[in-house]
């Protein structure tokens, strides 16, 4: 599919009508979560639209959700689910119990002053972990606070433009100077003289090259280019889901320098752990995002099922093309870039055997107070993936872990309870 002919503006154009439509039917005072069963793995609707039409929005018919009352700090085990009884019903959700008891302990073993680690079924949506440990400010929902910059996550948005819109190559090299200490105005110049350092897009993803993604989205992309590319990986729009989520924000600045920064990663946008892992998704199904959900289904007292859970396409965040583009080039972010030393050991050796993992780090750094915000989104396995993962760390200036230590960890544990099957490539996607 090629979105270039004003594809991703008639898409944004009609997001906000499905989302509305579907927010009707999700939205609860509470949320839950479930377990994928290890023996039947949903696959989200195989009819996917190609392209961006009028059918690309599919809202559910309008009704109120089934339940009230659900907190996610009071489910039990039952059956090998998490389940919780309210009123004489049952709400049976989505959470893996020991990937979300490891989520839960991870962050609270090392103390981080505020963290989320998000686990979601790629192919479905079925968000399988949702933990957050504050020290600073303990019961604060971190997961779902689209407080964070988004940081150099946005390079994903970014990269997905320029491929899109602006038709570059995962090989189109470009040659730079500077940009380790950011970005100024004459960064953006080519210059023959000072330019001695060369790389491709790919391996400026990988190891997030600044100035690289400044320089190429101040060439070639518009700021209703970036506006669009973010408003279509769920920046500035209503995500439905069962827990009250406000919307990541993305506010593109009509000055030249602080468009590019802002495609570089330097602030002007916001994100929360859900939608971090959410965009994951995205790029793991093809460029198809999908609802995040928590309920799985609901039972009255009778034990008859009243709502069920069901996998629900929102709309297309970018062509299939793209989208196994961006999982080769986020190869490249575990293997040789940026979280090379959680995923590979000191011999280079994938830390989760057998199984590439895509990934893309963020790292921001705020004042007054100090924040050191520490990203890490991605999916695995990088061909034919099964699970996305956002970590978040917001760590003061002395630190024990990062985002990129939490999303290993959590990709780490889900491969030990759920075995990558004998069979699936573990090599990465081509196109």
């Amino acid at each position: 599919m090629n979105m270039r002919q004003g594809g991703w503006r008639a898409l944004v154009s009609r997001i906000a009508i499905g989302v509305a439509l579907l927010a009707v039917v999700l939205i609860s005072p509470d949320g839950g979560r479930r377990v994928a069963a290890e023996a039947e793995v949903r696959v989200a609707p195989e009819a996917l639209p190609e392209s961006v039409d009028e059918d690309s929005i599919r809202p559910v018919e309008a009704r109120p959700a089934p339940w009230h009352g659900l907190d996610l700090n009071n489910l039990v085990e039952r059956g090998g689910r998490l389940v919780q009884d309210v009123d004489g019903q049952t709400l049976v959700t989505t959470l893996d119990p020991e990937l979300q008891r490891f989520a839960v302990e991870l962050l609270a073993s090392f103390e981080v002053p505020d963290g989320a680690a998000v686990a979601i079924n790629s192919r479905t949506g079925e968000v399988l972990a949702l933990a957050e440990h504050s020290e600073r400010s303990p019961g604060r929902h971190v997961a779902l606070e689209p407080e964070p910059p988004a940081a150099s996550i946005f390079k994903i948005v970014t990269a997905a433009a320029l491929l899109e819109i602006a038709g570059l190559s995962p090989d189109t090299e470009t040659c730079y100077h500077g940009g380790a200490d950011g970005i100024t105005v004459d960064l953006l110049d080519p210059d023959a003289a000072l330019d001695r350092s060369c790389a491709s897009l790919s391996l400026a993803l990988g190891r997030s090259i600044n100035v690289i993604f400044a320089r190429l989205a101040d060439e070639h992309l518009s700021a209703e280019q970036l506006d669009d590319a973010a408003r279509a990986f769920g920046f500035n729009v209503p995500i439905p889901f069962e827990i009250g989520l406000a919307p990541s924000t993305a506010v593109v600045p009509a000055e030249r320098l602080e468009r590019a920064r802002m495609a570089a990663g330097f602030w002007h946008s916001n994100l929360s752990p859900i939608q971090a892992a959410v965009m994951a998704q995205a790029v793991a199904q093809d460029g198809a995002m999908l609802r995040p959900y928590l309920v799985d289904e609901v039972r009255d007292a009778s034990g008859d099922v009243v709502y069920d859970g069901q996998p629900q396409f929102l709309w297309r965040a970018c062509s299939a093309e793209t989208a196994r583009a961006l999982a080769r080039m986020m190869v490249v972010t575990t293997s040789v870039g940026t979280a090379r030393s959680s995923f590979r050991d000191r011999d280079g050796r994938p830390v989760i055997r057998g199984i590439d993992v895509s990934g893309k780090t963020g790292t921001l750094h705020g004042r007054s107070p100090f924040r050191a915000y520490d990203w890490f989104m991605g999916f695995a396995p990088a061909t034919n993936p099964e699970i996305a993962v956002a970590g978040l760390v917001i760590n003061d200036p002395e630190w024990r872990i990062k985002g990129h230590y939490v999303g290993r960890e959590l990709l780490r544990r889900y491969f030990q309870l759920h075995p990558h099957r004998p069979g699936q490539s573990a090599s990465s996607p081509e196109p």
